[in-house]
């Protein structure tokens, strides 16, 4: 950038603006403004000499200029945009050199020909609206009385056009959001509040508050993880937003903390009250509950055909080792009503062989396997769930009866992941070591409710956990003490010792 070039046009634009024509003077204002950005690049710049002090004054004329042309009725959306960057350079200007006190005299002079031109010019009070907004927040830290003047008369206008077009409501929100954090810069959040329900109840008539009540989340500015949450809880407005639990967030979706004081935020802005603390549903009764002993799999399958698919590979590793599928006569030589069906115990055998495997599609995206013989093996070496999860991610779980509670992540053909809580049985050493358990994949694919905090807090309770995660709740012993295993159809299989 040819500074001396810059220079030399400014001269020439000032004595072609001796004649005060809007034209001439906005000329010479775009050259100033050239001029001042081109004094504040040499800051950065080792090729030229540090000029940047000298951009404040050709800035600050430019502002001038183009202030006193859009008072004087140079009224559009393209030059108030012109005004603005003038502003905002003139205000780089200051900052660049470390004295933004010196842009509080102009950035106020703004105000009041924003204020002016609003008046005079109805058409125009939108744009001036916004850079009113704009001038508050530039004015946060040099006068914070002005900010909140100039904040005010933004709310102000919006407010107006809001009575008069409903489509507003929400840039009158957004304008509401500027005043709400102008009042809470050097305040505390209780009187700051406190001042800012006043002046929204001196604007906003009862009819404007209830259109605010009802604009839609997906238009408020929430972020995405926020606009995720409330549809879970199918709150579609702010008005039904207002009736929701800091509970209900927590534990019913993906929110967290970020997420209620977001939504407060608004909450505030509409006059609503904060979020109640609320009372987390199904909350377990014990630390640890239960109730009974049982091992099974959870193969994460979405597939409409998951059953058949997994019926299939479970044939498959079993053929593999030996084992071939038989009728239900055939295991164990006898019918199925002279079985027994002792209390599980760890098979540390490595090879498949003699079983019974019930199948099941438990929800949308789990469908549980249950061994009679594989019910419970070492962690980490559950030879089923090493097979199946060359295919798909498996998770097997074991209960030792008010004893222990073991999760085991199996993925990619080994164990990667592991939780435990209670006193588990001894482990078998593994090559390498499992990391912990990722509850956050077991929310996302489990009930549609379910958070990784609600997940976590009911471990241990397998009620409560299994309606959570869709995971197993029981094995296959009690699958038959529930009625006939045959009645299960295609779902049940028998293997038997393949022939030599």
């Amino acid at each position: 950038m040819d500074l001396s070039a810059i220079e030399r046009q400014v001269a020439t634009d000032r004595a072609a603006a001796r004649d005060r024509s809007p034209e001439a003077e906005l000329a010479l204002a775009t050259t100033l403004c050239e001029f001042a950005r081109g004094l504040i690049a040499t800051k950065n710049d080792p090729a030229e000499r540090d000029r940047s002090a000298s951009a404040l004054e050709p800035a600050q004329e430019a502002v001038l200029l183009r202030l006193r042309w859009l008072t004087a009725g140079h009224v559009n959306a393209i030059f108030a945009g012109e005004v603005q960057d003038a502003l905002r350079l003139f205000e780089e200007a200051a900052r660049t050199i470390g004295h933004r006190e010196l842009a509080t005299s102009t950035i106020r002079n703004a105000c009041n020909a924003y204020r002016q031109v609003a008046h005079n010019y109805p058409n125009a009070a939108a744009v001036c609206a916004d850079a009113l907004a704009k001038c508050g927040v530039w004015l946060l830290r040099l006068d914070p009385n002005a900010a909140v003047a100039a904040s005010l008369d933004a709310v102000t206008i919006r407010a107006r056009l809001f009575a008069a077009d409903p489509d507003q409501a929400a840039r009158y929100l957004s304008s509401l959001n500027t005043l709400l954090r102008t009042l809470m810069v050097g305040r505390q959040r209780k009187p700051a509040i406190a001042m800012y329900r006043e002046r929204y109840a001196a604007v906003t008539t009862p009819a404007m508050a209830q259109r605010l009540r009802g604009i839609k989340v997906e238009d408020i500015g929430f972020t995405s993880k926020t606009v995720t949450a409330l549809r879970k809880l199918e709150c579609a407005t702010l008005e039904r937003i207002g009736y929701l639990t800091q509970q209900q967030i927590l534990y019913q979706t993906s929110g967290d903390l970020a997420t209620i004081e977001e939504v407060n935020w608004q909450l505030a802005l509409i006059g609503l009250k904060p979020l109640a603390a609320g009372a987390m549903p199904d909350q377990p009764s014990k630390p640890m509950e239960i109730s009974t002993s049982f091992g099974a799999l959870g193969v994460r399958c979405s597939s409409r055909n998951a059953v058949t698919l997994v019926r299939a590979a479970l044939m498959a590793a079993y053929v593999a080792d030996g084992a071939e599928v038989v009728p239900s006569t055939a295991y164990q030589g006898v019918a199925e009503k002279h079985w027994s069906t002792p209390e599980p115990e760890a098979n540390r055998v490595e090879r498949l062989g003699e079983d019974v495997v019930l199948i099941e599609k438990v929800s949308e995206h789990w469908v549980s396997v249950k061994s009679l013989n594989w019910e419970i093996a070492p962690v980490g070496k559950h030879p089923l769930a090493l097979r199946l999860s060359q295919e798909w991610p498996v998770v097997s779980v074991a209960t030792t009866e008010n004893m222990s509670y073991e999760l085991c992540w199996y993925e990619g053909g080994s164990a990667i992941q592991y939780a435990a809580l209670g006193l588990p049985a001894g482990q078998i050493p593994l090559e390498k070591p499992l990391a912990p358990l990722d509850f956050k994949a077991l929310a996302e694919y489990g009930a549609d409710y379910a958070s990784e905090t609600q997940v976590r807090s009911a471990f241990g309770n397998t009620t409560m956990f299994t309606k959570l995660t869709s995971l197993p709740g029981s094995g296959i012993r009690q699958a038959a003490e529930a009625g006939p295993l045959a009645e299960h159809g295609s779902n049940i299989l028998y293997f038997g010792a393949g022939a030599d």
